[in-house]
């Protein structure tokens, strides 16, 4: 949420949260009820299944590609899909999970929290998002059939609003050596045929190199609001009132990774990474993944890899993230943000830093004399979100508005036929950066407007801009300025050629040093 906590309604609304993600995504057949008074079953007709046959053949990738490259030529599932399912309902509780870190390395072991409104037995299926030839992600285990029951209501600080479950371990697999780091989706399917995604990360912390996909998992859990339930659930922008109203008066000051993830357990704003991250599998980019509290804590060091890329809406930031991502641009890693509004809020975790299953967030003003509290606005606090992007939030977008191309002769167009002034439908959406007058400007050896394009909000005009510069370091740094970037590239009812060209020209760039032609 940006410019104060009494926009997030209409925000939400002009996002549209979740509204393109069937388009992203590929369709399967539907999971099958279990016959009454009989075990559950699922219908589990997916490339990689235990219980079904042996995979397809699939090609073998090229001799020293990346992990992501040799992981995406394996067969995906033949009929994954995103939506379509009968979900549970936050009020009926019917089944719910969440996962006790919100990334694992191979070796760890991994533990599902799951609860169900009634005793009954339910299963776990697990799928490693990827472009897997165009079919979405890959199944990479089952769980057996568990015995589930209710497990405790959660508890509600009454200081912060905090909504926090402690429900006890339900599978605990250990992460197999082979699981390719990347962003997974458990899903949870109860013996009623109700089911609920549970989203973590697989990362790989030593490798070094390639690009580093960091997914913003600190701003998924500040717009979380499970359970939604007109009584407990609270997000930093809303909980309810006791009239059962959605009310930002009662909005948390803290949020829980130990809980689920309202409505089908999708992230809200996560579609847009997931659409990303499938296309982005498939252009042979040497990829590894972390979240917001890899960086926090230094389980994942930015500085190891060529490139950091933050695909989606990445608006809340530790001082230890900021730190980091800025060591590592210092010492020559390039920066990628595909998204706008980044490092928008500065936000502390736990009691004292070091729980980072709790993200904290006053949205504190700053005050007139004294010290600056900790979780205020990153400009607020001397520290502009474009000294180190370039680009800034500037606001919500009414509508769809086209990209207005500039500097056309620059690498980064190369190939893709562009001229000064052409226009590409919608890509400015949701929300928009520009570089701001009055605050500071990041030291650049070279800088280039990209694009600028007008739009409109609240009956005004506006401008976004695309900006890129390289940093005295060598690395360079990209401000796509427009949550309706990574739509383009992945949603098939908005994909221009012409922004996907353009933007594998940049990865490439920052990732082998120099561009190389691509196809679509």
């Amino acid at each position: 949420m940006v410019g104060g906590v009494g926009i997030g309604h209409t925000r939400r609304r002009t996002l549209g949260i979740l509204g393109a993600v069937g388009a992203v995504m590929l369709d399967s057949g539907s999971q099958a009820r279990p016959p009454s008074g009989t075990a559950p079953r699922v219908d589990h007709h997916y490339a990689g299944d235990p219980t079904g046959p042996g995979p397809a053949t699939a090609p073998l990738p090229a001799a020293g590609s990346s992990p992501v490259v040799v992981e995406n030529a394996r067969p995906g599932a033949i009929r994954f899909r995103l939506t379509g399912h009968r979900f549970a309902t936050d009020r009926g509780g019917e089944i719910a999970g969440y996962v006790h870190a919100t990334s694992v390395a191979p070796g760890e072991e991994l533990r599902f929290q799951v609860s169900v409104a009634r005793p009954q037995r339910y299963r776990i299926t697990v799928f490693r998002v990827g472009h897997y030839d165009g079919r979405g992600a890959r199944q990479v285990a089952v769980s057996p059939w568990l015995d589930g029951s209710p497990q405790a209501a959660p508890t509600v600080d009454p200081a912060t609003g905090a909504v926090r479950c402690g429900w006890r371990t339900e599978w605990r697999p250990t992460v197999a050596l082979d699981w390719t780091s990347g962003l997974y989706l458990a899903l949870l399917a109860s013996a009623t045929d109700h089911h609920q995604w549970i989203p973590f990360v697989v990362r790989e912390p030593r490798r070094a190199g390639g690009a580093l996909l960091v997914l913003p998992t600190s701003t998924w859990q500040a717009y979380n609001r499970w359970p939604e339930d007109g009584r407990t659930g609270a997000s930093l922008y809303y909980g309810f009132d006791s009239a059962g109203h959605r009310s930002a008066a009662h909005r948390a000051r803290a949020v829980s990774h130990d809980r689920p993830y309202a409505g089908n357990g999708v992230p809200a704003l996560a579609d847009r990474d997931i659409g990303f991250v499938q296309w982005v599998e498939g252009q042979g980019i040497d990829l590894a993944y972390a979240t917001s509290e890899d960086l926090h804590t230094g389980r994942v060091d930015p500085a190891r890899y060529r490139a950091v890329v933050f695909p989606g809406h990445d608006e809340y930031w530790s001082v230890p993230m900021r730190e980091a991502v800025l060591t590592a641009r210092n010492s020559g890693t390039s920066l990628v943000f595909l998204g706008a509004n980044n490092c928008y809020w500065r936000i502390g975790y736990g009691a004292d830093g070091q729980d980072d299953r709790l993200v904290r967030c006053v949205k504190e003003k700053t005050p007139a004399s004294g010290p600056l509290p900790l979780t205020i606005r990153w400009r607020s606090a001397g520290h502009a979100e474009q000294q180190f992007i370039g680009a800034q939030y500037v606001s919500v977008v009414d509508g769809h508005a086209p990209l207005v191309v500039r500097g056309a002769r620059h690498w980064f167009w190369a190939g893709t036929g562009v001229q000064d002034g052409d226009l590409i439908p919608e890509v400015v959406w949701g929300e928009a950066d520009q570089c701001m007058p009055g605050f500071p400007e990041p030291t650049a050896a070279e800088r280039t407007l990209l694009a600028e394009s007008p739009y409109w909000h609240d009956g005004a005009p506006q401008r976004q801009q695309s900006q890129l510069y390289r940093a005295t370091s060598g690395a360079w740094v990209f401000a796509a300025g427009s949550l309706g970037w990574t739509r383009v590239l992945a949603d098939p009812a908005a994909a221009d050629p012409r922004l996907a060209r353009a933007t594998v020209n940049l990865l490439r760039r920052v990732v082998n040093g120099e561009p190389r032609a691509a196809t679509y």
